[in-house]
């Protein structure tokens, strides 16, 4: 063995002092009333397997994760399937009755909302069509007076998302959805997909009692909408 490589052969000073420190640490903390304390494990020393040819230090602490469940897993679980079997248990007769208590209720909301729109407390009456819609989420009727409140307040950027909710995914052929698109991207100074819309509402509705609502429609949007 070279000289400049004597080192390997000999125990680290400094590993020996920390060695030393640390017992007399423990010492102090058994005097301190700390007995009955689980004792640390003697440190192994890193130098014990060092060579001529090996001096490189692995250290690996592996903890293994324990995959008992716990009591908030188990808490969770048994919720979930409770809910799932309270879906299996329900009856058709049951979810119809259901279906016509919440739309009992998502109807006094509506009146309530349509009360409030005519004193023109518009803000009132979109938190009132709020409320219904959270009751029954599929009406169009619904969406559609809360759309129109908001264009009352001017809000017509909002608007349009409940107007585009009413096109694109509950009722694509909606006439009032269509005149109060129309009426909305005219405020917003687009007119081509005004027209658009205006159009739509026409070709999708030919009834003449429709076609008549919408002339007037038309008429009143150049100056009270």
């Amino acid at each position: 063995m070279d000289a400049d490589e004597s080192f390997l052969k000999v125990r680290s000073l400094l590993m020996d002092v920390s060695k030393q420190l640390e017992d007399m640490l423990n010492a102090n903390k058994m005097d301190t009333g700390t007995k009955g304390k689980e004792e640390k494990p003697p440190e192994v020393d890193p130098s014990r397997n060092v060579t001529d040819t090996n001096f490189l230090i692995f250290a690996r602490d592996i903890r293994k994760k324990s995959l008992k469940p716990t009591k908030k897993n188990l808490k969770m679980s048994n919720v979930s399937q409770t809910c799932f079997m309270r879906q299996i248990d329900v009856t058709p007769e049951e979810r119809l009755e259901a279906r016509c208590d919440r739309e009992r209720i998502a109807d006094s909301f509506r009146r309530l909302g349509n009360e409030e729109y005519r004193r023109a407390s518009y803000e009132k009456a979109i938190q009132y069509y709020s409320k219904a819609i959270q009751y029954v989420a599929d009406s169009p009727v619904l969406y559609c007076n809360r759309a129109l409140a908001k264009i009352k307040k001017r809000d017509f950027k909002l608007a349009l998302f409940d107007l585009d909710f009413v096109i694109f995914k509950l009722d694509p052929i909606h006439m009032r959805a269509w005149l109060y698109r129309g009426g909305a991207l005219l405020r917003l100074n687009n007119d081509s997909e005004s027209q658009i819309a205006i159009a739509n509402a026409r070709l999708f509705n030919r009834g003449k009692k429709e076609q008549k609502y919408i002339e007037y429609f038309v008429e009143k949007l150049r100056s009270e909408f």
